[in-house]
């Protein structure tokens, strides 16, 4: 008897992880994917496209160095590491409509800034902007350095400086975590705008009045973009300290999150919820966030941020025009689809091998 009802608990928690990918599933079917975010190809002069080339150039030096030193620290956080870079995948090929009529998407940055720190996602961010511009004509070469600032630089510097201050604060954990992806994701998004405002100051009112227009773009339409960020963060990072706290608290220690004695109470306390519970509350909290807009705004096409962008640069210097072309372009709209939903299925794939993983992993130590 005491068999089988272990083998019934097991049961649950893979229907558990069943439940959590299928609903990733379902949101890579959904929400179609679309160029949403990053500064489109050639849409920055090439003095700023250099500028922000070099700005980013220490950032990823740092990022490789920071990366194998946790690794070398760490050898089984591979997979957590692994996980940190299919989330973002998967989010940042997932359009989400936003209650201003356009749509974006999040960029998944956050929960390897708080598993890993900042320096490590600039690395995991080049791969995702580099698969992008390659192959998708998203983003783009010119303006990754630009791209990689905004996203895998800032937005995980400032969700890593969030989820520390918090977690000193004696906040709890999901709360950290969701605020940490919140502001990581809403201030990838401001320094969007910044960047092509100093690019493309209004002849009237300069940089001040042309960061009100690209703000009013990318910050607003972001801010329930971010929330849903928030919630998918919170879902998989309690997974992952439900039946990986041992790798996280190595990892916490290094970072200087607390000693050893109180990160294990710490997780010990933040297991006594119901998972499954909150789990489920999270993932219908996320689709209200992406279904309401569809029926709030009327007559929405709910086109991509960075399209209303670029309309933006015409307005301010109509005489501009892109320098460069993307190397490849999907040849139509249905292919350009498909390839994001292949993105987002190769994520939530090793997404679920890892939960997988540590799932198992941990069930066998039970056992034993």
């Amino acid at each position: 008897m005491k068999v089988f009802l272990e083998k019934v608990k097991r049961d649950r928690s893979d229907i558990r992880l069943l439940m959590t990918m299928a609903a990733f599933a379902v949101a890579a079917l959904l929400w179609a994917p679309a160029r949403a975010m990053h500064i489109a190809e050639g849409f920055l002069p090439m003095r700023w496209a250099a500028i922000w080339y070099v700005v980013a150039l220490p950032f990823v030096f740092y990022g490789f160095k920071r990366l194998n030193s946790v690794l070398k620290d760490h050898p089984k956080a591979k997979i957590l590491l692994a996980m940190a870079g299919a989330f973002a995948f998967i989010l940042s090929a997932l359009k989400i409509p936003s209650l201003t009529g356009s749509c974006s998407h999040p960029t998944g940055i956050a929960l390897g800034a708080i598993l890993f720190g900042p320096g490590p996602m600039a690395i995991i961010g080049l791969i995702v902007l580099l698969f992008q511009a390659l192959l998708l004509a998203h983003g783009g070469i010119t303006t990754l350095g630009a791209n990689l600032f905004s996203m895998g630089i800032i937005g995980a510097w400032v969700a890593y400086g969030t989820y520390r201050l918090m977690r000193k604060s004696g906040l709890s954990m999901p709360i950290a975590v969701f605020f940490a992806a919140f502001l990581g994701d809403l201030m990838t998004y401001v320094v969007t705008a910044l960047q092509l405002a100093v690019a493309f100051p209004a002849a009237e009112g300069g940089m001040t009045a042309s960061l009100v227009k690209f703000l009013g773009i990318f910050a607003v339409t972001q801010v329930p973009i971010a929330i849903a960020e928030g919630i998918l963060s919170v879902i998989i990072f309690g997974f992952i300290a439900q039946y990986s706290s041992e790798q996280l608290i190595g990892l916490d220690k290094d970072m200087g999150y607390g000693d050893e004695t109180q990160l294990k109470r710490l997780y010990e306390s933040n297991k006594s919820g119901s998972l499954r519970g909150r789990t489920i509350a999270l993932v219908i909290a996320a689709a209200l966030v992406a279904i309401i807009p569809l029926y709030v705004v009327k007559d929405a096409e709910f086109g991509g941020a960075d399209g209303a962008a670029m309309d933006i640069v015409a307005e301010i210097d109509p005489s501009f025009e892109p320098i460069f072309e993307p190397l490849l372009e999907p040849a139509s709209g249905e292919i350009e689809s498909m390839l994001f939903a292949l993105q987002a299925a190769f994520g939530a794939g090793i997404i679920g091998y890892g939960l997988g993983r540590i799932t198992k992993g941990k069930n066998k130590e039970k056992e034993v």
